[in-house]
């Protein structure tokens, strides 16, 4: 039976830094996801759930031929009256637009990485 070396290996030590590194970095992409957009002033989050309720939302003013929501709640917690379905709309549209760009500047990152260009996420940008 050989013996284990009672060290790390530095080689296996990098590649643990890296996967917690990625890890953090799609954490990181998902926080600046959630920030959203602001159309005509409004917050829209970004996050899964509120992409899903703004979709679920825009379908059923759609399918009920409405144009105006008579009370919409925005992102932070403020009410809306005679809200434009255009306006959650456009909103949505720049949501699917951001996060695309935002998952492309995560692919960017990701590549510096495993490259060994980046050791930290701390600094980085997510403006895009």
């Amino acid at each position: 039976m050989s013996a284990q070396p009672w060290f790390i290996p530095a080689e296996q030590i990098a590649q643990q830094r890296k996967a917690q590194l990625l890890a953090s970095l799609e954490e990181a992409r998902k926080a600046a996801e959630a920030e959203g957009v602001v159309i005509n002033g409004i917050r829209y989050s970004g996050d899964p759930s509120n992409r899903a309720a703004l979709l679920e939302v825009v379908q059923f003013a759609r399918e009920g031929q409405q144009a105006t929501f008579a009370a919409w709640k925005d992102s932070d917690g403020q009410f809306h009256a005679n809200h434009p379905l255009s306006d959650v709309e456009q909103a949505l549209q720049a949501i699917a637009q951001r996060r695309g760009a935002l998952i492309a500047l995560e692919g960017q990152y990701q590549a510096q990485i495993v490259a060994g260009e980046i050791g930290s996420i701390e600094g980085l940008s997510w403006q895009v």
